[in-house]
């Protein structure tokens, strides 16, 4: 889904707490995001492997009301003092253009003009509760022939191959939070699926159990917007 640009402009120095949002998901809904893990990243490109280096920084976020996703994105004095500089706005809003010395003097310290940011939410959502957990299917990895995890749910998981799952409450430790985020899945019927393991054979089955939750890790980007950096001529400190 398109998001709707937030352009933000901060000034050299300037401790920035200005940016107030409230999470709707679906829109008009307040989202609760008690559960979720918040990043603002501040980038140059999209394309991470370019010169200058692509990485800026990150959004300070702070969450002013979890269940209402009410939060606030922040930048500290010396995060802004770090951030490179597009000359030309100082210049523009004083309502003068840079001429005579200027022109040579004050050169825009960020080539890019512009950063590019968003803010990623990450979390997982409960899918199914598990009956079974047994041997399933065999494998053969690095010589060594064992057996895939195979689950069993209460009702349909409605999961497919490629989905992220995370296993909770089993009473095994060798599944309970283990992240089998790299693992695709093999989906046997509506009700039982089995986790593939990995070119070096894991996870394989090692413990039955007859309890725990399916839950899905998702990714969302909940907003999107530029940044730009205004300089100052003010002294960095009154010391």
């Amino acid at each position: 889904m398109a998001l709707e640009n937030i352009a933000v402009t901060v000034r050299e120095g300037d401790s920035f707490d200005e940016l107030h949002l409230v999470i709707e998901k679906p829109w008009g809904t307040p989202h609760d995001i008690s559960n979720s893990v918040l990043v603002a990243d501040i980038r140059r490109f999209f394309n991470d492997s370019q010169t200058p280096a692509h990485a800026v920084g990150s959004f300070g976020i702070v969450e002013l009301d979890p269940t209402k996703g009410k939060i606030a994105l922040k930048l500290s004095s010396r995060q802004t003092e770090s951030l490179g500089r597009n000359t030309p706005l100082g210049y523009d809003e004083r309502n003068r253009p840079a001429s005579g010395l200027s022109v040579g003097i004050d050169a825009t310290d960020e080539s890019q003009g512009s950063f590019l940011w968003d803010l990623r939410e990450y979390f997982s959502v409960d899918q199914a509760t598990i009956t079974s957990i047994s041997s399933g299917s065999t494998f053969t990895a690095g010589g060594v022939t064992a057996n895939k995890i195979r689950i069993t749910t209460s009702a349909p998981h409605e999961l497919t191959s490629e989905d992220q799952i995370i296993l909770s409450s089993t009473g095994q430790t060798v599944y309970d939070g283990v992240d089998f985020n790299a693992n695709k899945l093999s989906i046997i019927s509506s009700q039982v699926f089995e986790i593939d393991p990995t070119t070096a054979g894991a996870p394989a089955f090692s413990v039955g159990a007859t309890q725990g939750t399916v839950k899905v890790y998702k990714e969302d980007t909940l907003a999107i917007g530029t940044l730009e950096c205004i300089p100052r001529i003010s002294r960095d400190s009154t010391s």
